[in-house]
């Protein structure tokens, strides 16, 4: 017996199957979540010197595209010559980097953290006396205040001395200190081969995935790759160099201001910004904290100069770093920080937005395309 269907029914069968699939698929995700994180987590322990070298391979390679194909353009040297000498550039300058970060900014942080542990009591009293000042006026306040605030001190006692012990006792742990600078190392030659043979790795997935898929969707999935690879490229290098200059800035305007722990506030803001959106805030807050127990003259200061210094950033240095990088609405990279959150941390946080953009233009191409098909068209 044959079953003649419209093709208007055949697409509504086909869309309702789609959305059953993928409504079970996520059902199935959430409600094994934890054993799935489980899962993950041993695969990350196991792959982390290939994690670590596609993750510098994704900071260095616009890096090398930059020096390769802008200032070794007009050399006379051999296309070859060009691309080995900007691999070892890039290579050069993630030495310097960690040089850098463990012999200058690792000693001045732990002893800035090391002396606000030691303070930390002198801080309380501060605040204590500050909150007496307002009593009168909101005697529920101060009292609220006053228990959120010996909370908040037995918290961080508890926190940095743990952090505190823990810079000194890592010589004890040296096993995993030893595993952890081999799989490093393992990651850094892994990022010179990515780094040099990217072109030829692109052509294998290519052959491959034409091997395995059939031509039409083969280049599809080829597609998705490169929109995927050129997303997470453009963000991952962008954010990077948009933290590092404004933690720099943060510095050196923290210490014009004569701002205690210039440098743990550089370090809180400049990672924090890696967040689009919010990250900002959830850099500032912790920072605020800290500065009202020791000088709330300061951390009035400081609330002034992180909106100036973010207003600076999302209007200068991040559009014309990043541009347009990602091509997402401010209220999708609203949801993709909320999501990623929700479900992975801060590094969802993190990685949601690149993500969310990769799905939003593929969602976004196959809309326009089917819209197309059916000749319906929109202005805007």
């Amino acid at each position: 017996m044959n079953f003649h269907l419209k093709p208007e029914t055949k697409e509504s069968i086909i869309a309702l199957s789609l959305s059953g699939i993928c409504i079970v698929s996520f059902y199935l995700i959430v409600s094994n979540l934890t054993v799935l994180l489980d899962v993950i987590s041993s695969v990350i322990s196991v792959l982390a010197p290939f994690l670590y070298g596609i993750f510098l391979s994704f900071l260095l390679m616009p890096l090398r595209d930059i020096i390769e194909k802008k200032w070794l353009k007009k050399t006379k040297f051999k296309e070859s010559t060009k691309h080995s000498l900007a691999v070892a550039l890039c290579m050069i300058f993630l030495i310097l980097a960690f040089v850098a970060f463990f012999a200058v900014l690792i000693p001045q942080l732990t002893s800035s953290i090391q002396t606000f542990v030691r303070n930390l009591g002198s801080y309380i009293k501060n605040a204590e006396e500050l909150l007496s000042g307002v009593e009168a006026y909101s005697p529920q306040l101060v009292d609220q205040a006053t228990k959120m605030l010996t909370e908040l001190a037995d918290f961080l006692t508890k926190q940095l001395t743990t952090l505190d012990g823990a810079v000194g006792g890592i010589v004890v742990t040296i096993g995993n200190l030893v595993s952890g600078v081999i799989n490093f190392f393992i990651g850094i030659i892994i990022t010179i081969y990515l780094l040099n043979d990217s072109e030829r790795f692109k052509l294998q997935l290519k052959k491959l995935m034409f091997a395995i898929f059939p031509t039409r969707y083969g280049n599809q999935l080829i597609h998705i790759s490169d929109l995927a690879t050129d997303m997470f490229y453009k963000f991952f290098f962008g954010k990077a160099m948009d933290s590092l200059i404004i933690g720099i800035l943060c510095y050196i305007c923290c210490t014009f201001m004569r701002m205690p722990y210039a440098v743990m506030i550089a370090v809180v803001v400049g990672i924090t910004n890696v967040i689009p959106v919010f990250g900002p805030f959830l850099g500032a807050i912790p920072c605020f904290i800290i500065l009202v127990m020791i000088d709330w003259v300061k951390a009035l200061e400081f609330v002034v100069f992180i909106i100036i210094l973010q207003q600076i950033d999302g209007n200068i240095i991040g559009p014309y770093i990043l541009g347009d990088a990602v091509g997402l609405p401010t209220l999708w990279v609203m949801f993709a920080i909320i999501v990623g959150g929700a479900m992975f941390g801060i590094v969802g946080m993190f990685l949601g937005v690149p993500t969310f953009a990769v799905i939003y233009t593929l969602a976004k191409e196959w809309t326009h395309n089917r819209l197309e098909s059916k000749k319906v068209l929109f202005t805007q």
